[in-house]
């Protein structure tokens, strides 16, 4: 998929500080490498498979990017699909400028378990019946939020989508009718909160009603989640969150991250968020099926993450 505005041409000394974030590395010397129009050259850096996919996993594999952002583009999609068969999951990524469009999407029809991104929408239906109601959020229903969006809380999750209506089905019809004011298009409540499917391409819709606004919204409750967003939690320092520190400013970094066993005990886990590197903004959505264990899974992410900003975010 190409970009909505022109992509910069990305050099082997961008890419080898990008290598150091990951466990990259940049092994043959630019000065060995042949020269492309305007002075820029090819390189060769190295993915380090996470340790925590287990020892058949463990390794590395090695990854030609450059000279030009469309080679960096295609360097991506194949070490991608090479984490991917390495770790034996499914990985599917979605990347959006600060305005929606996209920018980057790696098999973004993969659709994986909510898990706990589904706590940004509760905490969004919370939001709109209040407002619909004349009333802002309470102090008890904010405490419940935090701890379920900052601190990924499940008894608290619990408590606010049983607090939604009587019933199960009227609880469902209120965050659906959320996903519906979001433009959500696959991704349906059913069955209580969590284990529902979800597309790279629902949740970007979701985080671009968090941070560009929605009238049905008070924007001084939307800031305020905002705010429970930043990557300080433990359960959050993963995938997107991962990059909090490489953020132009501690505003520009939102996260929501997610991980559950299937029936057959293989991990989902998925990170979503927003990350400015170089003064840009990036949304970028990680799903990942299929993962051995939670750790993989998360740790995949951030590699993933990674890789995605050395190599597709010119």
């Amino acid at each position: 998929m190409t970009r909505s505005h022109p992509r910069h041409r990305r050099t082997v000394r961008t890419l080898g500080i990008a290598a150091l974030l990951l466990g990259l590395s940049v092994p043959v010397p630019a000065s060995a490498l042949p020269a492309a129009p305007g002075g820029e050259v090819a390189g060769t850096s190295s993915v380090a498979v996470p340790a925590s996919c287990g020892p058949t996993a463990a390794g590395s594999f090695p990854v030609a990017n450059g000279p030009t952002a469309e080679d960096d583009r295609r360097a991506l999609t194949a070490a991608l699909d090479r984490l991917s068969g390495a770790v034996g999951a499914e990985i599917g990524v979605l990347a959006q400028d600060a305005e929606g469009r996209a920018v980057f999407a790696h098999h973004p029809e993969l659709s994986g378990m909510e898990a706990s991104l589904s706590k940004v929408p509760l905490a969004l239906t919370t939001m709109r019946l209040a407002a619909e109601r004349g009333g802002r959020l309470t102090q008890q229903q904010r405490a419940l939020i935090r701890d379920s969006v900052h601190e990924s809380g499940n008894e608290s999750t619990s408590a606010l989508y049983g607090a939604l209506g009587p019933t199960v089905s009227a609880m469902e019809g209120e965050i659906n009718e959320t996903y519906d004011l979001m433009g959500v298009t696959s991704t349906r409540s059913s069955g209580g909160w969590g284990h529902n499917l979800t597309t790279a391409s629902d949740q970007l819709a979701v985080l671009g009603t968090v941070v560009r606004g929605a009238d049905w919204l008070p924007e001084e409750d939307l800031a305020w989640l905002r705010e429970q967003m930043r990557p300080g939690h433990p359960s959050q320092t993963w995938g997107v969150g991962s990059r909090r520190a490489g953020a132009s400013a501690p505003s520009d970094s939102l996260v929501k991250n997610g991980w559950l066993p299937d029936a057959g005990g293989a991990w989902d886990a998925h990170s979503v968020g927003r990350v400015a590197t170089g003064g840009t903004a990036h949304h970028v959505a990680v799903l990942g099926s299929g993962y051995a264990t939670a750790a993989c899974g998360q740790d995949v992410a951030t590699a993933v993450v990674e890789l995605y900003l050395a190599l597709g975010a010119g």
